[in-house]
């Protein structure tokens, strides 16, 4: 996979604090999607992470039910919103094989050896597998 940063792209990594890729696969699309979201600000971030619960919990306070009482949303719940907090070891691969390494990368980060890493950039799928 080759990146191309045009001047919008570098003005993209500017002004965003966080960026996440996560895979769809609970839509039935026929094969998973990759999506990017950025946040502008870390208090967003904060919310990209919360526990399966407190997204239950949001999800009922704010969502109406169908009128049999059911949840309104088909594929989307606490524990989904789990699986696309951690990208999947292709992205982190991918991340990793950088011609300039980020510190994240190294084997001891990569495989638990470390307790505490300074993160490279506002995105960081290494990150997120071991950190976050």
């Amino acid at each position: 996979m080759a990146v191309f940063l045009t001047p919008q792209s570098f003005f993209f990594v500017l002004v965003y604090q966080s960026i996440h890729i996560y895979e769809e696969s609970h839509c039935e699309f026929g094969a998973p999607w990759t999506t990017l979201i950025a946040f502008k600000d870390v208090e967003t971030r904060k919310r990209w992470y919360r526990s399966p619960a407190a997204v239950e919990l949001d999800l009922s306070r704010r969502i109406l039910p169908t009128k049999d009482g059911k949840t309104s949303l088909r594929y989307f719940d606490g524990a989904t919103m789990k699986s696309y907090q951690m990208p999947s070891r292709a992205f982190e691969d991918n991340y990793c094989h950088q011609q300039d390494k980020p510190e994240e990368c190294a084997e001891k980060v990569r495989f638990g050896n470390v307790e505490e890493v300074n993160v490279s950039s506002a995105y960081s799928p290494v990150f997120e597998r071991h950190f976050a």
